[in-house]
């Protein structure tokens, strides 16, 4: 009886952006409003700081939110010393706070069947794994920007850059036209470790999400990897392929 119960209840999905930047939110939003109008509960985690500030004012959605602390809960990011102390604190504050939140949810009774987080936050897969839940990467850029990050983690792009790079799929880029962690590499800079560290336990993840379309970028799509505007899959595996291009596969 408890099984059936188990089977017609709809799957529970936390979706964890990164918390202080509008442009990692908004697509986790979108994403969420997705997954409601497919009958999937959805719950929203951020911190508690960006929910007092900003979203306890703009959500418009039915999405549920909860808070964590990142240990700045009066100021956010802008109250850390430093880019390096404020991810160093999120990370260390945070993943006690997310599991600290799974515990009294499902305590409460919830069954938590995702975690859908941020590429930038790579910890909450750990934190995801050590209550044996799935989790999903999600990469809320687009796909031409996650193929140079990938480049110059797996040592393909060399930094600080010439004055030109070539990436399978993309013309032919000078510099100006690479990413500011690209061009403007700063090597000891918190911030460059963690945009190009995002690729570090990808291949872990249970489903890689992406925030484009097919259509815009079908040349650096990564063999067709992505598809229409959100996709999942069963497994990620890396290979380097060809020209160094990444090659996804079903597993």
């Amino acid at each position: 009886m408890a099984g059936k119960d188990k089977m017609n209840k709809s799957p529970h999905v936390l979706l964890f952006p990164y918390p202080s930047s509008q442009g990692h939110i908004n697509p986790f939003i979108q994403f969420g409003k997705r997954l409601l109008s497919k009958g999937v509960k959805t719950t929203l985690i951020t911190t508690i700081y960006t929910l007092n500030s900003t979203l306890s004012h703009n959500n418009t959605t039915s999405i549920q939110i909860k808070a964590i602390s990142d240990g700045f809960d009066e100021g956010g990011y802008a109250s850390a010393e430093s880019a390096e102390s404020y991810l160093k604190t999120f990370k260390e504050t945070g993943s006690k706070s997310l599991a600290d939140l799974i515990k009294n949810l499902q305590s409460e009774g919830n069954t938590i069947d995702a975690i859908i987080y941020d590429s930038l936050i790579i910890w909450a897969l750990d934190v995801a794994k050590d209550f044996g839940i799935d989790g999903g990467s999600f990469l809320t850029q687009a796909c031409c920007v996650n193929s140079l990050y990938y480049h110059v983690h797996k040592g393909l792009i060399s930094l600080p850059m010439g004055a030109t790079i070539s990436v399978p799929g993309l013309p032919l880029l000078e510099r100006w036209e690479t990413p500011s962690f690209v061009h403007n590499y700063e090597p000891n800079g918190g911030w460059s470790q963690t945009v190009f560290g995002q690729f570090d336990n990808i291949d872990q993840a249970r489903w890689v999400f992406t925030n484009s379309f097919y259509e815009l970028e079908e040349e650096v799509s990564l063999l067709h990897f992505f598809f229409n505007k959100f996709l999942f899959l069963p497994k990620l595996i890396y290979t380097e392929y060809g020209a160094q291009v990444l090659y996804f596969m079903k597993k």
